[in-house]
């Protein structure tokens, strides 16, 4: 949700420890990647569930996150985190008009909104489905549309969740410039456009990966 301020997302103690856990843990660069003022949304590539704190940690801006709801219910213990950080549950590749309508609030706010398009976390073929969730959002709101890529970390194998938090890896974020989307076109063929345009964008990133067991 969103607060009475405007502002979602973690506060600074929590960003705090998050960096201290990604760089010095995960060996995350100490670099912060300054962020425009107002609406933003961020758009990158899933590899595990560690990415929404590496993205964090890179930022200057409290980031709010589209999560699975699958996740968002059973991780039951957690959910309180999940409504402290402002974490919208969505379900992957389902109706989700109640959730783009908190996504919308968070953007029109001048909230810094965090998506991972492909929808689930270590696809079988990276990028290969974009989800049109973020080219929507952005259409609709006006914010600027900026990509990241993740490399370096322990890919989720749908089993076992938490080992790439633990497993210390080489985590690397690079994030790119904005994304600037065709002219509008109606029905499939626009939102194929879009994410064609969002998917070559987080592919450009992907000159500087990172092996999770690299030596830096």
């Amino acid at each position: 949700m969103v607060a009475e301020n405007g502002n979602v997302g973690p506060n600074a103690l929590l960003r705090a420890v998050d960096r201290l856990f990604c760089c010095g843990w995960h060996h995350l660069s100490r670099q912060r990647v300054i962020l425009p003022d107002g609406p933003v949304i961020l758009v990158g590539n899933h590899i595990c569930g560690l990415d929404p704190l590496l993205i964090q940690a890179t930022v200057n801006r409290p980031l709010s996150f589209l999560m699975s709801r699958e996740y968002y219910q059973n991780m039951w213990y957690a959910r309180w985190g999940f409504d402290m950080v402002g974490a919208i549950a969505v379900n992957p590749g389902g109706a989700n008009r109640q959730a783009l309508r908190q996504a919308q609030d968070v953007v029109r706010a001048g909230n810094a909104l965090c998506i991972f398009p492909e929808g689930a976390a270590n696809p079988p073929i990276p990028l290969h489905r974009i989800l049109p969730g973020a080219a929507l959002l952005a259409r609709d709101t006006g914010a600027p549309m900026i990509p990241f890529r993740v490399s370096g970390v322990w890919p989720f194998d749908h089993v076992h969740l938490w080992r790439s938090f633990y497993r210390r890896s080489r985590a690397q974020v690079v994030v790119g410039d904005a994304i600037a989307l065709p002219a509008a076109s109606e029905g499939r063929a626009g939102l194929q456009d879009d994410s064609r345009v969002i998917r070559h964008a987080i592919r450009q990133l992907a000159g500087v990966d990172l092996r999770p067991d690299k030596e830096m």
